[in-house]
């Protein structure tokens, strides 16, 4: 299918709550898994509602995530999330993520996702492709 670069990127700037602090007195990584579906769903507003989506009983499935750690993230941090699609093809779509703060990036990685078709129970490269004007 198509490579994309950042034609589809979003960006979200976060304010860490007392309550997403662990006992090592940083952000918890469970946090971070939140904070990745705060930037897919807006992402995705940009393809498909998701909604529309499930009427058609379709919906987007994440099949794996790889976060990768190189900088704490503390309270009173102020973190800027980005995610954008890298690539879809073969009936999945690449997501590419990073946390950064002051200009140092904290975290990054890729997600997976298919579009599930909820009547069969399988990803669906056909309505991935219509996404996507393929």
């Amino acid at each position: 299918m198509k490579s994309f670069s950042d034609k589809y990127k979003v960006t979200i700037n976060f304010e860490i709550k007392t309550y997403e602090i662990d006992i090592a007195g940083h952000v918890n990584n469970i946090v971070y898994v939140k904070w990745l579906e705060d930037l897919r769903n807006k992402l995705f507003l940009q393809l498909f509602p998701v909604g529309d989506l499930l009427e058609e009983k379709f919906y987007p499935v994440i099949t794996s995530t790889t976060i990768n750690y190189k900088k704490q993230l503390k309270f009173g941090d102020r973190p800027t999330g980005t995610m954008n699609i890298e690539n879809a093809k073969h009936g999945m779509i690449f997501l590419n993520f990073r946390f950064i703060d002051n200009e140092n990036i904290c975290v990054f990685g890729e997600q997976k996702c298919v579009i599930l078709n909820l009547k069969t129970g399988l990803m669906d490269k056909e309505k991935l492709k219509s996404i996507f004007n393929d």
